[in-house]
């Protein structure tokens, strides 16, 4: 084989690899967009299920998935709050995966008016009230928000939050290395740490990762916080100041940290 079919078979594997990537970050309407839709939501199921399970909601709990997909999630969640007062709420960048699940729950949204699908370009400015929901909750969502983003959205998702109110996170380190080794991601995109970080940085209470077992998916993990239920306007302002310019100080030291590995790395 000459080195230019060689050259040429290379590339055109780093541009199917490319687009397939992109595809798995935000899916657009394609033949692409709808194969690696379908895989991820068949790899997520079981994920879906056990951290709807563990967030255990109520039939009266108002409850919101960032990053629905094919709306598996939205599903079982629906199915927890029909016979109640509670709402299931979800908002995703993929305007193709906003148009299947408005398709796939237009039932549901028509005569039940317990699903709401709304779109959310930037996660910073979501379209809900302060104190709204008990649960929010995400699968394979944060390993495409910038690290420079990271701590004002979960600020976001903090104030949506009720006092009280939960953050769930779950993740399967297996297919996130084997998606890794196929060049599909960074490693540096799904180190929890930099999830742990954000959270903590944006307020959060009991920030955890727990590790669980399943006997069909073997490990997995679920990243948790908690809103606290001391209004802000009850806590002392010079502590808030001070945690705020703590804040700061990380934040700027993690984006000149990520400059100087973008640096190194040139």
């Amino acid at each position: 084989m000459s080195s230019r079919i060689t050259k040429l078979l290379a590339n055109t594997f780093k541009l199917a690899t490319s687009d397939i990537a992109n595809q798995y970050a935000l899916p657009v309407k394609s033949m692409t967009g709808w194969a690696v839709s379908r895989y991820g939501a068949k790899k997520s199921r079981k994920l879906n299920e056990k951290i709807v399970e563990l967030m255990d909601p109520g039939k009266d709990d108002f409850l919101f998935e960032i990053g629905f997909g094919r709306g598996d999630a939205m599903k079982m969640c629906f199915d927890r709050v029909k016979d109640g007062r509670g709402m299931v709420f979800g908002v995703d960048r993929s305007g193709y995966m906003n148009e299947r699940a408005t398709k796939r729950f237009l039932l549901e949204i028509a005569e039940t008016d317990k699903i709401r699908i709304d779109s959310a370009v930037d996660l910073r400015n979501l379209p809900y009230p302060t104190d709204l929901f008990n649960h929010v909750f995400h699968v394979d969502l944060f390993y495409f928000l910038q690290q420079k983003s990271m701590v004002d959205i979960n600020r976001e998702l903090l104030r949506v939050l009720k006092p009280g109110g939960h953050l769930t996170c779950a993740m399967d380190f297996k297919r996130l290395k084997t998606l890794t080794e196929h060049g599909l991601l960074e490693e540096t995109q799904w180190d929890p740490m930099r999830y742990l970080w954000a959270l903590e940085a944006a307020e959060f209470s009991d920030v955890k990762i727990n590790y669980h077992n399943d006997p069909q998916i073997g490990e997995y993990q679920v990243i948790s916080a908690r809103k606290s239920e001391m209004p802000i306007s009850d806590q002392d302002p010079e502590e808030l100041f001070r945690k705020l310019a703590d804040d700061m100080k990380k934040e700027r030291l993690a984006v000149a940290m990520m400059n100087d590995r973008k640096e190194a790395e040139v």
